[in-house]
């Protein structure tokens, strides 16, 4: 996200241009992995309030309607179309993380934070709800009373607390977080990509499954990743005590 004198404020522009980004990547097999950062000092600051003012119609329907058209034709496409990547995702994350800033967090399968990073979801105290999935995302990830926590009061998490909720995965310092980031997205590019496409996969269904139901996932998800050349290379090398080359097929 490259608008660092705005703190990297997402303007119905930019989310937009991001929703065909990630669209175009759910088939493109030569991307391994998907790496969001943001440009500067911070993540990003959430909604471009300039974009957002464009809301507050007179009419109280009609100011309602379109901030509910804004959500479904802007935001909504943006992380329907990052949850449906095949890739794994890391969010590399300093400074702040605001709004939908922090849904681009909680979307990423993997987070590394600077000890700068501080994370806030103010909706409550700008006079709405939470409106990008944060209300889908959080209780899977960190639990009810947590979440209502976070979303109740609008306070921000520091790095070290957004480690200890569960909400990011390391926190580095601030001169680390690059060289860490290049360091596991190299190790996920290299690792059997159609096999990390059906773990993510099995992953999210799982919450509406029963067992029964996603041993049967997991046994069809099997069918697909014993069937690459990546599973031969894998028992190849395993057996000839090497380390396996994979190619992502």
């Amino acid at each position: 996200m490259n608008r660092p004198a705005l703190k990297n404020a997402m303007n119905f522009a930019m989310c937009q241009e991001m929703a065909a980004i990630f669209s175009a990547l759910r088939t493109d097999s030569s991307t391994r992995v998907l790496v969001i950062k943001g440009a500067g000092t911070d993540f990003s600051s959430g909604g471009d309030l300039k974009d957002i003012a464009g809301l507050l119609l007179p009419d109280r329907k009609e100011r309602g309607a379109a901030a509910a058209k804004s959500a479904r034709e802007v935001t909504s496409p943006l992380f329907l179309a990052l949850q449906a990547l095949p890739q794994p995702v890391i969010a590399s994350v300093r400074g702040h993380a605001v709004g939908a800033g922090i849904q681009i967090v909680l979307a990423a399968d993997l987070v590394i934070a600077s000890d700068t990073a501080k994370l806030i979801l103010p909706q409550v105290k700008l006079g709405h709800n939470i409106d990008h999935g944060e209300s889908w995302y959080l209780p899977r990830k960190i639990g009810l009373t947590r979440s209502l926590e976070l979303l109740l009061m609008g306070d921000a998490v520091g790095a070290q607390d957004a480690e200890r909720y569960g909400l990011v995965n390391w926190v580095v310092s601030d001169d680390a977080l690059e060289s860490r980031t290049a360091e596991i997205a190299a190790r996920l590019a290299s690792s059997a990509t159609v096999a990390i496409a059906q773990i993510k996969q099995l992953l999210r269904q799982s919450w509406d499954n029963t067992l029964e139901q996603q041993l049967a996932a997991e046994a069809q998800a099997l069918s697909v990743s014993a069937a690459t050349h990546d599973f031969v290379e894998a028992i190849g090398a395993f057996t000839a005590k090497r380390k396996p080359v994979f190619h992502g097929r």
